[in-house]
């Protein structure tokens, strides 16, 4: 968590922490982590098939849990920006599937810490990342990544990732990569 933070920023902490917690539990592997004298650095999330956790967390009550943290506060998020969250999950995740061609695996985040970025710590964990899916008989691997995220997208392109095309979510433009482990 302290990597994403110091990454991204510390809003919706406990949030991330909840679903990571459940993604760990459900898909394990699909974690990777870099460590630099003991120290976490960097990590990735990559999963199967997002269809199968959504549905896991639905099934599981996991969703109800989340819902009910984010209503009593546990979360820290205001109403308007809750509503505006919700909103602009169901644009993003309605636009974004027509670019999908084998499967629904995808890298969901990655962080490396910011005193450590420029040392190939985001090409590594792409690539260990990129032979957990091909090692579980993953097809096809997709991300969003913002147009102006240049130093990611080419990490991403060296380490295999093309462009498919692109989608917006209420806060602007994302690209669409995939990626064939």
């Amino acid at each position: 968590m302290q990597v994403f933070q110091r990454a991204f920023g510390a809003e919706h902490s406990n949030a991330l922490l909840d679903v990571w917690n459940f993604l760990a539990r459900a898909q394990p592997h699909g974690f990777v982590a870099a460590r630099q004298d003991g120290r976490l650095v960097g990590y990735a999330i990559f999963v199967e098939s997002l269809s199968r956790i959504q549905t896991r967390a639905i099934r599981s009550g996991e969703v109800l849990k989340w819902l009910l943290h984010a209503l009593t506060g546990r979360y820290k998020f205001k109403i308007s920006a809750k509503l505006r969250t919700l909103r602009n999950k169901a644009k993003f995740l309605f636009s974004g599937q027509k670019f999908r061609t084998k499967g629904d695996a995808q890298l969901l985040n990655i962080a490396v810490e910011p005193s450590s970025q420029g040392e190939g710590i985001a090409k590594k964990l792409i690539i260990a990342g990129l032979s957990a899916m091909r090692a579980a008989g993953v097809p096809e691997i997709r991300l969003e990544v913002r147009p102006w995220n240049r130093s990611a997208i080419q990490v991403y392109e060296a380490t295999g990732w093309r462009e498919v095309g692109r989608t917006r979510d209420l806060e602007g433009e994302w690209i669409v990569m995939v990626a064939n482990p």
